[in-house]
């Protein structure tokens, strides 16, 4: 596996929490990277992307006023988005069958339950920005297509 550029990789981590906001951005500056936003909600990310290409998005699943599924769903129903085809990982606080349908869904890439390590997030990420990735309209909808590692 080829290893990505951090320090060109702008990333945004949209969380309500503060704390876990702090570690994952700690996590992404120890890797190089020097481009990263945060946000606490998705609504407040959707208003700093405007006009910004994101490369990585990490998500949380449950905040207000705009959760990450609808964060999500709307950023690739924007047609002239630049952070459209962005990957995006969900972060949410626990994981079950439920929540991995929903983040398909809504067009994530996967998911990352909290809490994870720096190796984790860094193995994960360093896969999905390394593959090329396959892309579906729906209507007005662009969602990854995802395929097994190998394949």
């Amino acid at each position: 596996m080829a290893k990505i550029s951090w320090r060109h990789t702008a990333i945004g981590i949209i969380d309500d929490s503060t704390d876990w906001r702090r570690v994952v951005r700690g996590m992404c500056l120890s890797f190089g990277a020097t481009e990263v936003f945060e946000t606490s909600d998705g609504a407040d990310f959707l208003r700093l992307a405007a006009g910004r290409a994101f490369d990585l998005l990490l998500v949380d699943d449950d905040m207000l006023p705009m959760d990450g599924f609808l964060m999500l769903r709307s950023l690739r129903s924007m047609a002239d988005h630049p952070s459209r085809r962005a990957t995006a990982l969900l972060m949410p606080g626990h994981s079950d069958v439920e929540v991995l349908r929903k983040a398909l869904h809504a067009g994530f890439h996967g998911v990352l339950p909290k809490p994870f390590s720096a190796q984790v997030l860094s193995d994960r990420v360093e896969r999905l920005l390394s593959m090329p990735l396959v892309w579906k309209e729906d209507g007005d909808f662009l969602h990854p297509v995802l395929t097994k590692p190998g394949q």
